[in-house]
């Protein structure tokens, strides 16, 4: 770790960020590991459920279903669209979005549905796309605490619309300080 960080300080200023191999690399290795187009890292898992919602179009006034049970940042990166989080009740036994909850809590301001996968387990996914397909709305996933989880077979965070990671030191895949990254099959 320490011989990658100083060649990338030996390197220059010139290629850090968006531009640096090691970015590109891994977001091109990420997209194929999760089986999608598409692999943004961001700089907070965080950021990648903000820049998700911007980029699927919620925007001031749109309502996004989330669960009532998860960490802050779901809520707040709804919050920082100018948007209305609108809270749904959890499964008891696997404390993930409860997709039998979810059409009940649906209006005509409602944008989109974000389910989190908590500690390594995903919601269940079939009804919500399900859900969402028919009445119109897009999906982003928070798979911050479900990195390497499958649901039947199919990575977290390729299922719905996007998919958003966060390399928090707490996180089972984490970074030296944070991070995070969004993945999409839409350019």
């Amino acid at each position: 770790d320490k011989k990658a960080i100083l060649s990338v300080l030996d390197r220059g200023i010139g290629v850090w960020g968006t531009n640096a191999p090691e970015t590109i690399a891994f977001q091109k290795a990420w997209a194929k590991y999760v089986g999608v187009s598409y692999c943004l890292l961001t700089n907070s898992g965080t950021s990648a459920i903000h820049m998700g919602l911007r980029g699927v179009g919620v925007g001031a006034g749109d309502e996004v279903l989330v669960p009532a049970y998860c960490y802050g940042a779901a809520p707040a990166a709804v919050f920082h669209q100018r948007a209305i989080p609108i809270f749904v009740d959890i499964n008891p036994h696997t404390f993930t979005i409860d997709p039998a909850k979810i059409e009940a809590r649906i209006t005509k301001r409602t944008k989109a549905i974000m389910p989190v996968h908590l500690t390594g387990r995903i919601c269940d996914m079939d009804p919500i796309m399900e859900i969402a397909n028919k009445n119109g709305l897009v999906v982003v996933e928070d798979s911050a605490q479900a990195i390497g989880s499958k649901y039947k077979s199919k990575p977290s965070g390729s299922i719905g619309d996007v998919g958003c990671f966060s390399t928090h030191p707490l996180k089972n895949l984490n970074a030296c300080g944070d991070g995070g990254f969004l993945t999409t099959n839409d350019e």
